[in-house]
């Protein structure tokens, strides 16, 4: 799971921001909101113009480095804050089993890093300098691998994964587990169609991915229990496989009857069937299009699925003790993101209205 992190001079962040979601209170409600005593499902809230979606791309531009998933480049336009002239910085601190990784760089454009650093129980694994392309690992069965990248553009930490036999110890099989975490993590919003990013490559059409899954009665359903009832009939359209609204005298593309609501909860629904494989997943404004029961309810699949979960958001009336906890609420103001927990020197309870203490500007430091 994901620990901590921390980004610096990246788009609207100049100076260094820190999330940590390893600082856990005591709560004895909502504890499916947290697993191993890390903030497993985080709403987080901010004005609009905060940073919300660039905190999602700042986490994310991990998979521009290691991985070779879908990756969204026109999104990292203006790459550096435009107050310096200096590297961006992300900080990275996962825990994988007993054991923690650490994994720090410096990048100047999307494509290119500058430095990276990598560290397992507090050991420093890996080194490398893409200036001088000097660097070093110590992992065991990486002693004969060439350290020289001087005609490669390429993370080093990529390079050792692809072309490293490791045996099984303490320290690969952390470094393992957390390529496989990287490769796992997911990135979705339905503010611009079908946007995501890692897990996977390329577009699936959402028809055909829940036709050819043997899942179009369970998605019928799932609108039903969302208070959305239509009848949905497969059909083939030429090469094509559509998901088609059976009324009585007539039949139509589902998606052009649907509201752009019902489009929206659709994404989730593509997505909420891979949830259970996905390590870290994101959602950018997740009910931008959803009334109040139905943001409810999707939180509430969230939780129960395998996946740590990071959420934003504008819609307090979601904002309860007895969805998720204070320590999982996250405000994110002026370069800054602290949970609500941390935001007060009130203690906490659950029957504390958070919503109404959030109106009242009770957690604006």
């Amino acid at each position: 799971m994901l620990l901590e992190f921390r980004v610096e001079r990246f788009k609207n962040f100049q100076k260094e921001l820190i999330f940590k979601l390893d600082e856990i209170k005591n709560y004895e409600f909502s504890v499916d909101a947290v697993k191993d005593d890390v903030v497993k499902t985080a709403l987080v809230y901010g004005m609009n113009g905060s940073g919300k979606t660039n905190l999602a791309l700042a986490i994310f531009d991990i998979c521009l480095n290691l991985t070779d998933n879908e990756k969204n480049y026109d999104h990292y336009n203006q790459y550096i804050n435009l107050n310096v002239d200096s590297n961006a910085i992300f900080y990275y601190k996962f825990k994988l089993g007993s054991s923690t990784l650490e994994y720090k760089y410096e990048k100047d454009t999307p494509q290119h890093i500058v430095r990276e650093e990598l560290w397992i129980d507090d050991t420093k694994i890996i080194y490398y300098d893409h200036i001088s392309h000097e660097g070093s690992v110590t992992l065991e069965g990486t002693e004969t691998l060439n350290t020289d990248l001087n005609e490669k553009n390429i993370s080093f930490v990529k390079y050792i994964s692809s072309n490293s036999v490791l045996p099984s110890n303490t320290a690969n099989n952390t470094f393992t587990k957390f390529i496989d975490f990287v490769n796992r993590m997911l990135l979705f919003s339905s503010l611009e169609k079908n946007f995501y990013q890692g897990f996977m490559l390329g577009n699936e059409k959402l028809s055909s991915a829940i036709i050819e899954s043997g899942r179009l009665k369970d998605f019928e359903i799932f609108l039903k229990n969302a208070g959305i009832e239509y009848n949905l009939v497969a059909k083939t359209v030429g090469e094509k496989k559509l998901i088609f609204c059976k009324f009585d005298k007539k039949q139509a593309n589902f998606f052009n009857v649907a509201s752009r609501g019902t489009c929206s909860l659709t994404l989730f629904y593509y997505w909420l069937a891979k949830l259970d494989d996905v390590s870290l997943v994101f959602i950018d404004e997740f009910d931008a299009f959803y009334h109040n029961n139905l943001a409810r309810e999707v939180v509430q699949k969230v939780l129960k699925s395998k996946a740590q979960a990071i959420i934003t958001t504008h819609n307090t009336s979601i904002m309860d003790n007895d969805l998720l906890r204070p320590d999982c609420y996250f405000n994110l103001f002026d370069g800054n993101i602290k949970s609500f927990a941390n935001l007060t020197k009130k203690e906490l309870r659950k029957a504390h209205n958070v919503e109404k203490m959030y109106r009242a500007g009770s957690f604006d430091e």
